[in-house]
């Protein structure tokens, strides 16, 4: 898993429609012992990748041994989670070890 630095500024930064030019973001709360949360990263890669979607989303992964405020922030108690912040709120969420089609699912609003 990567490790994630600046994610604190891009998550402040709330654009207006008019002047939004940046894809959604796209985070994996995870831990880094955790071999769900590494499995689920690979889903995440792999329904972006199958898709074409590279582009859709700035995607990262926060760890909790690094960002625990972030997931206080977010309120996530559970990794792996994810979630999708557009236009600086939360527009979807998936809590726990999940499949790639459910995560498919999640992003399915924003995959081309």
């Amino acid at each position: 898993m990567t490790t994630l630095a600046p994610i604190s500024q891009e998550i402040a930064q709330q654009p207006t429609p008019a002047t939004r030019t940046k894809a959604p973001l796209l985070l994996l709360f995870g831990e880094y012992t955790s071999g769900q949360s590494r499995r689920m990263d690979g889903f995440v890669a792999h329904v972006l990748q199958r898709r074409h979607n590279h582009g859709s989303f700035r995607y990262r992964i926060v760890l909790r041994e690094q960002r625990p405020d972030l997931f206080e922030r977010f309120h996530v108690t559970d990794a792996p989670t994810v979630l999708v912040v557009d236009e600086g709120e939360v527009k979807a969420r998936l809590v726990g070890y999940h499949k790639p089609t459910a995560v498919e699912e999640l992003l399915a609003p924003w995959l081309h």
